[in-house]
């Protein structure tokens, strides 16, 4: 069955419970009684249940913070963090758009149409804060900081181009420029899903805890505040995903191999190694968090993804946060409901997701 041959807005033909995510056949009813995995309605129940808007969030003291408590050093690395936060939800926003597009079963693009939503939020968001607080020029060099800085570029490239080849290689599907050849599809899905995983659940943790620490320095407290729930909303969409990775392997056994967990931890290892490598130069000089901190907070956060996709804790040193004021100008975690399956299992179960509670600390 064809993963891109454009889907029926309605099949009568055939029953409404997908038979897969992606490749599969549906009838095109959501019918949320009737769905091939239950998890995924808990996950689109909370995900509605976060809803806010930007203008909720007041900055009027965080103008005079911006002017009169940041250092030089630190009015930079704010610009440069949000602009590559922007860049980062604006990839995440398009990939949603490709993969709501591709998949056969209604309730995976029920939930990805939500995480779009505020992925588009969340741009938005980050707009509400440079066009508050910056002139032209601070504005020039948040947006362009994503073009310009090599070790930024290098850091993202690494997960943009797993990203890009699965969306060249649908695009040339599409335009019979190739011939679907099912393996490799999968293949390349496999590895754009764990590249988007980590830019929301590794990447994005640079501005999060940034702006955690200036809290902590009781400066930017609204921004703080509107980065603690865009937080909360990334650790639902990695859980969303983190599952959607799962069942990926789980419906596709050519996937649920040795070589491809070795693939995933050491792209992972790839992918942290990048992130201590930009942080040494970001945040330098940076009074409010060291960069020891730093590495061991990735550390954790690259263990959550693990245990989201159904892998092994990569770094045993930090299956904790070791640095509690991250957990104290964080907001808080609630449960949240998700799906667990050893990476080599053939059974889904649901399970209340613990262990570090997720991306949003």
């Amino acid at each position: 069955m064809s993963v891109v041959k454009p889907f029926r807005v309605f099949n009568g033909k055939v029953e409404n419970k997908a038979t897969r995510i992606f490749g599969g056949v549906a009838s095109g009813i959501s019918d949320w009684d009737d769905i091939k995995y239950p998890a995924l309605l808990q996950i689109n129940k909370e995900m509605f249940g976060e809803y806010w808007i930007e203008d909720e969030i007041r900055l009027g003291e965080d103008v005079k913070d911006y002017r009169q408590k940041l250092t030089e050093k630190e009015r930079y690395v704010f610009n440069v963090v949000t602009g590559y936060l922007t860049q980062l939800d604006s990839i995440a926003n398009r990939f949603n758009f490709l993969l709501g597009y591709l998949t056969t079963d209604p309730s995976v693009a029920g939930c990805i149409q939500l995480i779009a939503s505020f992925e588009g939020l969340h741009n938005r968001s980050y707009q509400y804060l440079t066009s508050t607080m910056l002139n032209d020029a601070e504005k020039r060099q948040a947006f362009n900081a994503p073009k310009e800085i090599k070790n930024l570029m290098k850091r993202n490239d690494i997960i943009i181009n797993k990203i890009q080849a699965f969306v060249d290689y649908v695009e040339d599907i599409m335009c019979g420029k190739a011939i679907e050849e099912e393996s490799k599809l999968y293949k390349l899905l496999y590895e754009a899903l764990l590249a988007y995983i980590i830019l929301e659940g590794l990447f994005f943790s640079g501005g999060f805890v940034y702006f955690h620490s200036l809290a902590r320095d009781n400066k930017m407290i609204g921004s703080n505040n509107m980065i603690n729930l865009i937080k909360k909303d990334e650790t639902q969409h990695n859980v969303f995903y983190g599952l959607v990775m799962q069942i990926l392997m789980l419906e596709n056994s050519s996937l649920n191999t040795q070589d491809n967990y070795d693939y995933a931890v050491n792209f992972i290892k790839e992918c942290v190694d990048a992130e201590k490598e930009w942080a040494k130069e970001i945040f330098s000089d940076i009074e409010t968090m060291s960069i020891r901190e730093y590495e061991n907070y990735i550390e954790y956060l690259a263990n959550v993804i693990c245990r989201n996709a159904g892998l092994s804790d990569i770094y045993t040193d930090n299956k904790e946060i070791k640095s509690k004021w991250i957990l104290n100008y964080g907001e808080k975690n609630g449960e949240h409901r998700a799906t667990k399956a050893d990476f080599f299992q053939t059974n889904v179960i649901n399970y209340s997701h613990e262990g570090g509670e997720g991306f949003d600390l």
